[in-house]
């Protein structure tokens, strides 16, 4: 068999392997997709022509409005393949407005010895089940012409035969929970998303609906565990690949996960047929590949998943496929499910509606439509789809019930309800019952979500853990996308900080997550990335500001209320911060018409808190950093607004935070005693909490409290709490000062700026100066200290917004 030699590689275009040769080292081999080993051959045997692109079309694609854009990316792709760069290209040049020439030297390669034509497998053209065996076709026919023709012979049967698949939203129940180094994992099927190679946009639902379709029915015949496109996107991510991988590659990640083989593949158009283009790369090095040819691809899963069983297990003949259902319901749902994975809820609702219109007794159709409903702000609507699934379904099919309580649990968080805890624990329990990871894993993250509100960080940190384990851990750093979005999400928002979140670590997992949802157009999943970088102070303030502007601009578009709304409030506490109460309380206000249009009473009690917080910021003096003077309407206004959030009895770690901000206010008008006796009770609340950072800004609001009054041994007698802020650190050896402890007073300060150099800032230096000269017996004027309220968060957090 023909194949061609240049530079340092040998091309098969009948397997399509591309192997290159090193000068040192081992060669390495890797299978081009179908229609780009097309292009090599052909470019091969037209070398040093320039070929016109027209060309190139007419003889490689089919008429159709997408083919110069496929070729376009089928080059990038070779190119990619080849090391070769179409600024300096070694093989490929391109000639403007005319087309592109082979412009490498081209060969024959000695004759392959024995060995070397058989280390890999034969290529395998498989045919639809029922056709005649491939060698009754005549002499010098293709494979694709055999399968092409078969197809045509035996379609008018084959569309008769409705698929039985419950796709994605019964992949909870169908898809193994493979766990590693096990036996079973040896015998693992990766499945991998599929590439739209026909240039048609509106096909793109193909790429994790085909796929997943196909994993379902392959689980279904039950050869092999499957793992699903979904889990195979978290792994690529994890490896740092972008997809489409290299075989290659791909080795590496079975052998990595201890997978035996995977399955690739693309979707191409050709004589008004759909064409799956596929390879089952193994751990092993050995590759099959093949082409499949039907009118519709979705509507014969069941054939094709039953092809690749007869490759994968050539000793078994496969199951027989189970009941069918409605065709068309098939490709609705893969259609939802693709959409509501990259354009959101709101544009994949209509599929899930037809599905259900067509099959009104599909449960998991109705849990999927329940979760769009949920998405999108119609929590009534979530509630009553719920409510109608099938109690004897729900008894008898653990992954169901598992399901359906999760969305209960996720409804209940939402909604504020009391018993959202207990719900979530009661969804932990049916997913560990149902076996299913991915349910396990949704309900740990939102048990961790509610452990971190509570500031639970150890439950939070054990919760997190667990659901990461579950996304499939091959070594230390791994969120999902996703598993690198976990690990960096949450972030830091509000006062409190969990221990176990290292902000600084998690930059470059969120910068992970972000490039591979784009890669995978993932718009939910870029919103929520987006968000969680807006919220952790250690980016810089430009990509913090462009992210959060990203984020909201994405829930609009998406239509998804509720997570717009937790991106205004920290638009807004991003502005607190900045002391911009005004702006802030505009993003505040719409936040809180959500949460009351939505009935989300713990997010309305959040909107309405924020919204006293930017009374209060317009009330404050702000003279010091140049901003107004004090306004007592704005004061009171603040005042009233948050004695009325008091008479709701919140949640005691913000009833901590209402006391310390009226003490601010009583401060601010000179109340120093009832400011001093609300603080202490603030400081009752926060200690009890375990708020550390809260219980900062408490103390060292009662020592400004106490400098007011000139009560410096009550400030010194503070000295006995850790020193976590810097204005804790000036109050103090001010105070020291002020009792002719100078030298300790620089003391104090030197100790900070060894144990916080990050909040050090010129003005403490000329402090320490000044109290040097001081203990020198040298005469010094110092000005007031600040006022405890111009720093409404960790110096660390916002650095360039501190007044000093």
């Amino acid at each position: 068999m023909t194949r061609y030699h240049f530079a340092s590689f040998v091309f098969d275009p009948t397997s399509g392997a591309l192997s290159q040769c090193p000068p040192s080292g081992e060669p390495e081999t890797v299978y081009l997709r179908h229609k780009v080993s097309q292009l090599l051959a052909y470019l091969l045997a037209h070398a040093g022509e320039v070929i016109g692109k027209d060309a190139l079309l007419d003889a490689l694609w089919q008429h159709g409005e997408y083919r110069e854009n496929s070729l376009t990316q089928s080059i990038r792709e070779l190119r990619k393949a080849l090391g070769d760069s179409a600024q300096s290209p070694r093989f490929i040049k391109t000639h403007p407005q005319r087309g592109y020439q082979w412009i490498c030297p081209v060969s024959e390669p000695p004759v392959p010895t024995e060995a070397e034509t058989t280390s890999s497998a034969a290529p395998f053209a498989s045919t639809p089940a029922g056709s005649p065996p491939a060698d009754s076709a005549p002499p010098n026919t293709t494979a694709l012409d055999k399968v092409r023709r078969r197809t045509r012979a035996s379609w008018t049967v084959a569309a008769s035969v409705l698929i039985c698949l419950v796709i994605a939203v019964a992949a909870w129940r169908l898809y193994p929970a493979a766990q590693p180094e096990s036996a079973e994992q040896a015998s693992a099927l990766l499945v991998l998303p599929l590439s739209n190679e026909t240039g048609d946009p509106q096909l793109d639902w193909m790429a994790l609906g085909l796929a997943d379709m196909l994993g379902v029915s392959l689980g279904q015949q039950g050869r092999q565990p499957i793992t699903p496109p979904a889990m195979a996107n978290l792994w690529l991510l994890d490896n740092e690949l972008s997809w489409p991988a290299l075989p290659g590659q791909i080795r590496t990640l079975l052998q990595q996960k201890h997978h035996r083989v995977a399955l690739s593949g693309s979707v191409r158009l050709h004589n008004g047929q759909q064409v799956l283009d596929f390879q089952l790369i193994y751990a092993d090095g050995t590759i099959q590949q093949g082409s499949i040819a039907y009118p519709s691809l979705a509507t014969a899963t069941q054939a094709i998943s039953r092809q690749l069983q007869l490759m994968l297990n050539p000793q078994r003949a496969p199951a027989s496929p189970p009941v069918d259902e409605s065709t068309m319901q098939v490709q609705t749902l893969a259609q939802g499910r693709h959409l509501l994975q990259t354009a959101g809820a709101y544009k994949a609702r209509k599929y899930f509606e037809a599905a259900l219109v067509l099959q009104p007794e599909d449960d998991w159709a109705r849990i999927q439509l329940a979760q769009v409903d949920l998405l999108l702000g119609d929590w009534d609507r979530a509630r009553a789809q719920l409510s109608a699934l099938s109690d004897t379904r729900l008894q008898h099919d653990h992954a169901l019930r598992a399901a359906h309580a999760y969305w209960l649990s996720e409804l209940s968080y939402r909604s504020g309800e009391a018993n959202a805890a207990s719900l979530t624990e009661e969804a932990i329990a049916a997913a560990e019952l149902a076996d299913n990871p991915m349910l396990k894993a949704r309900a740990y993250q939102l048990s961790a979500q509610q452990a971190w509100n509570r500031m639970d960080w150890e439950r939070h940190q054990q919760d997190t853990v667990r659901s990461i384990a579950l996304l499939g851990d091959s070594h230390a750093l791994r969120q999902d996308a996703d598993k690198q979005f976990y690990l960096g999400n949450p972030a830091n928002e509000g006062l409190e900080k969990s221990p176990t979140v290292d902000l600084r670590a998690n930059q470059p997992r969120l910068r992970k997550a972000l490039n591979f949802y784009r890669q995978l157009h993932d718009q939910p999943k870029l919103a929520a990335t987006q968000l969680a970088i807006a919220q952790n102070y250690t980016f810089p303030l430009d990509q913090r500001e462009a992210a959060l502007s990203d984020a909201i601009a994405r829930y609009r578009q998406l239509q998804q209320p509720y997570e717009l709304a937790q991106a205004l409030l920290y638009q807004g506490f991003y502005l607190m911060q900045l002391h911009q109460g005004k702006e802030a309380d505009r993003y505040f206000k719409e936040a809180s018409q959500i949460a009351t249009g939505l009935g989300a009473r713990t997010l309305l009690q959040d909107s309405q808190f924020y919204r006293a917080f930017a009374a209060m910021d317009q009330g404050l003096d702000q003279r010091e950093r140049g901003g107004h003077g004090p306004v007592p309407v704005q004061l009171k206004r603040a005042s009233d607004a948050f004695h009325t959030l008091l008479a709701q009895n919140p949640p005691p770690q913000m009833q901590a935070n209402i006391h310390l901000f009226l003490g601010w206010i009583l401060t601010q008008q000179a109340a120093y005693e009832a400011a001093n006796a609300t603080l202490q009770h603030a400081e009752r609340l926060a200690s009890q909490q375990n708020m550390a950072t809260t219980l900062a800004y408490i103390r060292y609001s009662r020592m400004r409290v106490a400098l007011a009054q000139q009560d410096y041994d009550a400030v010194i007698a503070m000295a006995q709490y850790p020193v976590i802020t810097r204005l804790q650190a000036v109050y103090l050896a001010r105070a020291y000062f002020e009792t002719g402890q100078a030298a300790t007073a620089v003391q104090v300060l030197d100790q900070f700026r060894r144990q916080r150099p990050e909040q050090w800032q010129p003005d403490d230096q000329r402090r320490r100066v000044h109290y040097q000269r001081a203990g020198q017996g040298q005469p010094v004027t110092l000005a007031a200290e600040p006022n405890a309220h111009l720093v409404y968060c960790e110096t660390d957090w916002l650095t360039s917004s501190s007044p000093l």
